[in-house]
């Protein structure tokens, strides 16, 4: 049985992609950072498909916080074999109203807190020569996104840090790769939208859907869909690549919102 980790598991994405991989017969533990009653409910799930798996409270953000994490699965599991860095914060936010913290919190979570974990827990795939780390990234990440420039920036170096990973853990039979999202049906993305119409955007989200060729946005279970592949054996011939997930958004970048 191979074993995964699941940054950010407890919901939305997160329990997509656990779940998936804890149907695959993967042992899928899952981290949080504050939801334990989510994350409890993530993994009762798993459980009750037949499944696999535990939980573990771990601030990705915090360097101490991914030590004791690494430690504890290395102790009990002896590692792992598949690493989904999932976790992440985004605010949205005027460039002009942008904070340092706010800037900060997002890098060090969403760029840093994966280096963390990565830096931490890559050791038993070297070992084995046998990985596989996914990024979730976003098509912000890509195109970027209006009001998104910390979140943005982040998600564009988890690109750059997975693209430079991929070859040189090429030789070990580890493959690197990111997963980018466009906006999914998660709180996440819902407030986003929220945020935009607040500010004077007229009907942001039905704008957005009108520039997808789909007129729809992807859903968890597609992006859950690719991880599993990406995650897979079937998947040793693909490294070092970003592949949307986006029901067509990305083929239509750029502004899409209309102020009334």
């Amino acid at each position: 049985m191979r074993f995964a980790l699941v940054t950010g598991g407890d919901r939305g994405i997160g329990r997509a992609i656990a779940l998936r991989l804890s149907s695959q017969n993967i042992f899928t533990i899952i981290s949080y950072r504050k939801r334990e009653d989510e994350a409890k409910s993530t993994l009762d799930l798993i459980k009750s498909r037949n499944g696999k798996g535990d939980m573990i409270k771990a601030d990705i953000s915090n360097k101490e916080d991914v030590e004791k994490m690494a430690d504890y699965i290395r102790d009990k599991y002896g590692g792992i074999d598949i690493l989904v860095n999932n976790a992440g914060v985004g605010f949205s936010s005027k460039f002009a109203d942008l904070t340092y913290d706010s800037w900060f919190k997002q890098i060090q979570t969403n760029l840093t807190g994966s280096f963390y974990v990565t830096k931490l827990l890559i050791d038993n795939m070297m070992n084995k020569k046998w990985g596989r780390i996914i990024f979730i990234s976003s098509i912000a990440g890509i195109y970027g996104a209006e009001y998104l420039t910390a979140y943005s920036a982040a998600k564009a170096g988890l690109i750059g840090l997975a693209k430079s990973l991929a070859i040189e853990m090429a030789k070990y039979n580890i493959t690197v790769n990111v997963v980018a999202p466009g906006f999914i049906e998660t709180k996440l993305g819902k407030s986003y939208f929220e945020w935009l119409d607040s500010i004077g955007y007229k009907d942001s989200e039905k704008n957005y859907l009108s520039f997808i060729p789909s007129n729809r946005l992807a859903s968890e279970d597609e992006v859950s869909s690719l991880v599993s592949f990406l995650a897979s054996e079937e998947a040793s011939g693909i490294t070092g690549q970003v592949i949307t997930v986006d029901a067509g958004a990305s083929l239509t970048p750029g502004s899409v919102y209309k102020r009334e």
